[in-house]
């Protein structure tokens, strides 16, 4: 029983996530989700609380897919500023081939948002973390404090640039998605400020 419960979880997850990345979250619903995996929808709400965390469940899959790409894109680089373009490329590329998932990690909320498990916030952390260690490399006089801030400054700049883009609210006036994101990139890396004291 265990391990059916185990199976059918899983196979719910792969559902769900392929129902999002067609349809967006808006076209998740449990009745879906239970026919195709052949349950009822008591059943899949013995699996999962709610759809919420069956939702959440999809978002933890795709951040983790998203962290192993970063690590990936940071690692094969030499230096700090050619990991930010690479990981800045490779958010780009990730935000186009997945516009549903990505945008289902933001568009989200649990209805109690204390239900929100812990895992979620330890992921968005490690993906800082990833940032971080470029920003270092490119700023290392900066403090701990403000290599953290940069770094969610960076993130914010081009998680808006995808945003914009995703949602039809970037001008098309002839300057690409890459080059609007690569000018963001090449102006951080050329900033030079003394650490706060």
């Amino acid at each position: 029983m265990q391990q059916r419960h185990a199976n059918l979880r899983k196979l719910a997850i792969s559902t769900a996530e392929s129902r999002i990345a067609e349809c967006g979250i808006q076209g998740l619903k449990a009745r879906f989700v239970a026919k195709e995996i052949g349950c009822s929808v008591g059943t899949l709400y013995n699996l999962f609380k709610n759809i919420d965390f069956l939702i959440f469940a999809v978002n933890l899959k795709t951040l983790s897919a998203l962290e192993t790409l970063l690590k990936h894109a940071s690692t094969s680089s030499t230096t700090g500023a050619q990991a930010l373009r690479s990981i800045t490329n490779t958010y780009i590329n990730f935000t186009l081939s997945n516009p549903n998932l990505w945008l289902t990690l933001f568009e989200h909320q649990f209805t109690n948002p204390d239900d929100t498990p812990q895992d979620y916030y330890q992921l968005r952390i490690n993906l800082f973390h990833i940032l971080e260690a470029q920003v270092t490399d490119i700023h290392p006089n900066l403090s701990a404090h403000d290599i953290a801030l940069e770094s969610r400054a960076l993130w914010a700049g081009v998680h808006g640039i995808c945003m914009l883009n995703i949602t039809n609210k970037l001008d098309d006036d002839g300057y690409t998605l890459n080059d609007i994101a690569t000018t963001l990139i090449s102006k951080f890396v050329g900033e030079r400020k003394e650490a706060t004291p």
